[in-house]
């Protein structure tokens, strides 16, 4: 794979561009050349993940993205970190075959996962991910992830929500935002219209993801544990959206060893402010530790 770093500079400092959307730290440029195995852990502790990859929100900017990359290295020094953007154009116009085939320089890079995906954009982003690597290892292949970190997702098919997170993802240019909101939310208007009266409520991209996320086809949905971070404030994704599929998860027939962490005042993407900080850490350590 090809490592080069943009024509404007790195995404993020540290962080190399492997390809459109996916970014490395120099750490993975170690990993995906080196064969030999990490040293073991002290005894009584586990092993760090081997592979960190975060699936930002979209839109995401370098300057909120980095609060959590800095973190994983303080956390798992050495560790290499994938990080995978996405753009609204990947939501509103990229079909799924695109995008899994966008993701395809990633797959390489794939060992033992802490997988840590922020919003519709990042799940949907996620599920691509093990859809790709499914494909390009074989049809029963499941990608290996160790832990789940959930960030406000998922959601289910609000049409408010949608809209508001569009107008999120626009430029803060007033022109871009009084032109681009009401294209954006008649488009949206008129998909929504579609797939509620012609192709089917449950066949939307974020019911779609929704169910992919406990399909036992492309993950373990038994042995892997998985935390959901969500906060009651949240104004673009329901947290009762999110703590429902976390107890889904755990019910017979999934039983997957959830963690449910609700905040009360924390906007979309931003729930390591201030205190939570220290509560939002602990529970992705503690979600790694699990395993």
């Amino acid at each position: 794979m090809g490592r080069k770093k943009s024509a404007t500079g790195p995404f993020l400092p540290g962080f190399l561009r492997l390809a459109p959307s996916i970014h490395g730290n120099e750490a993975s440029a170690s990993f995906a050349s080196s064969s030999s195995s990490p040293p073991p852990p002290p005894s009584g502790t586990r092993r760090p993940p081997n592979l960190v990859i975060i699936f930002s929100w979209t839109g995401a900017i370098p300057k909120h993205i980095v609060k959590y990359t800095e973190a994983y290295k303080a956390m798992y020094p050495g560790t290499p970190i994938l990080l995978i953007t996405t753009a609204i154009a990947d939501l509103a116009f990229h079909s799924t075959k695109k995008k899994i085939k966008a993701l395809a320089p990633a797959i390489d890079y794939l060992c033992s996962i802490l997988l840590h995906a922020f919003s519709e954009g990042g799940a949907n982003k996620a599920v691509c991910l093990a859809q790709g690597y499914q494909a390009r290892r074989g049809g029963t292949a499941r990608l290996p992830v160790g832990a789940f970190i959930f960030d406000s997702t998922p959601g289910t098919p609000r049409y408010a929500s949608n809209v508001a997170a569009f107008r999120r993802a626009l430029p803060r240019h007033p022109v871009a935002q009084a032109v681009g909101l009401p294209v954006g939310a008649g488009v949206l208007g008129v998909t929504w219209v579609l797939f509620c009266v012609f192709v089917g409520y449950e066949n939307n991209l974020i019911s779609k993801t929704r169910r992919a996320l406990n399909d036992a086809a492309l993950w373990d949905v038994k042995d892997v544990p998985r935390t959901y971070l969500f906060s009651e404030a949240d104004d673009l994704i329901c947290w009762r959206d999110v703590e429902a599929h976390g107890l889904a998860s755990a019910a017979p027939g999934i039983g997957v060893r959830s963690l449910l962490v609700r905040f009360k005042a924390t906007p979309h993407c931003c729930h390591t402010r201030g205190e939570n900080a220290e509560v939002y850490w602990e529970a992705v350590r503690r979600t790694w530790e699990a395993k």
